[in-house]
């Protein structure tokens, strides 16, 4: 399926793998229950969002507006998004195992209760950021002293 220039406001039980969506507006959309695996998604609005219980592994995600978005019971392993804009994000109960996040803004973005074991983080401007309170730039100093 190729979906561009399209406004979509909800859907259910949608079967979108494979398919390539360019200059779509998701602006708001509601999605349940939704195959988006192998999905791949350029330029499109998908402020405020709010997917549940979808597939989206190994999705290709680029330039595309997902502040606000919400994501909750997800399979998003090997997923990546390049230039995505994920601010005021909240992910709840997903899998981003082998995920990779390129000239993203996650700022003011927060982790919880998640399992960050192998997480590598490169070539990012981290000031303000802290890890239990504690900011990441002062251990990074004093790792160097």
């Amino acid at each position: 399926m190729i979906l561009q220039n399209e406004k979509i406001d909800i859907c259910s039980d949608c079967d979108f793998s494979y398919s390539n969506i360019t200059g779509t507006s998701f602006n708001g959309v509601s999605a349940v229950d939704c195959d988006l695996s192998e999905i791949t998604i350029t330029g499109c609005n998908m402020i405020s969002a709010q997917l549940d219980n979808v597939m989206l592994e190994d999705a290709a995600i680029e330039n595309a507006n997902l502040a606000g978005a919400q994501i909750k019971d997800a399979a998003m392993s090997g997923v990546r998004i390049n230039n995505g804009d994920i601010r005021r994000g909240r992910l709840e109960n997903v899998d981003i195992g082998e995920a990779v996040f390129k000239g993203c803004d996650l700022s003011e973005v927060s982790l919880e209760n998640c399992n960050l074991e192998g997480l590598a983080i490169s070539s990012c401007r981290i000031s303000g950021m802290t890890i239990d309170g504690i900011p990441v730039k002062e251990l990074i100093e004093k790792y160097y002293q």
